[in-house]
């Protein structure tokens, strides 16, 4: 017949290997949240260049570890970007400390390590080729955490001769600044829509790009 624990402390021992079981590695019964994030975003012609900045929690009182994946919107206009940098930063976007992805089923995954209470800012950065003047940034994937954010800050800016000519999320503008800017933010965001938006080239500057002037 199986062995009865008597010592006290045994018990609590092999009650902590079981819930470090289930935390390490497991993310369908992890308490890790995703519960902020500020995204800038530069229109040029021809491209996107994207920065995000986004915020996890561990909300055990354990160790805990969470796998997660870097999508990007692509189709025919928009190519997969040629490459992306990952990197821990601090709550004011400093540079930490590179992260390493691995490629897992058309996806690169990066996994997350977390103290007790513990929480960490990760930054990616990608360029992204566009044939068409509209782009697009995923949003609904916040959807699949189950919970809104808590608070998200988005800003669009616009290289030399790019208009904005469309927002599906309304934006405030900020015209006296250089790059010229538009910018919108949710509390207790659970976004049904990813943020798309378009833009015109000016015709001078188109002329000058296309090397007519």
């Amino acid at each position: 017949m199986p062995r009865t624990i008597h010592h006290p402390w045994a018990a609590v021992q092999i009650s902590f290997l079981v819930l470090a079981a289930i935390y390490f590695g497991r993310n369908q019964l992890s308490l890790i949240r995703f519960d902020r994030e500020r995204i800038g975003i530069s229109a040029f012609e021809g491209q996107v260049q994207v920065t995000g900045l986004y915020h996890y929690v561990n909300r055990s009182v354990f160790p805990a570890s969470f796998s997660l994946g870097v999508p990007f919107p692509t189709d025919s206009e928009h190519p997969l970007p040629a490459e992306f940098h990952l990197s821990e930063v601090d709550d004011k976007g400093a540079f930490l400390k590179w992260i390493e992805t691995r490629p897992y089923h058309s996806e690169n995954v990066f996994r997350l390590w977390f103290w007790p209470s513990g929480e960490r800012w990760i930054r990616l950065d990608y360029i992204q080729g566009t044939r068409v003047a509209e782009a697009r940034y995923i949003l609904r994937s916040t959807r699949k955490w189950g919970k809104p954010l808590q608070h998200g800050e988005y800003i669009l800016r616009l290289g030399d001769g790019i208009e904005l000519t469309s927002s599906n999320y309304p934006m405030a503008p900020n015209i006296t600044g250089h790059p010229v800017s538009y910018s919108f933010s949710r509390n207790d965001f659970f976004p049904a829509e990813d943020w798309e938006f378009r833009w015109r080239v000016r015709p001078l500057q188109e002329a000058l790009i296309k090397g007519r002037l």
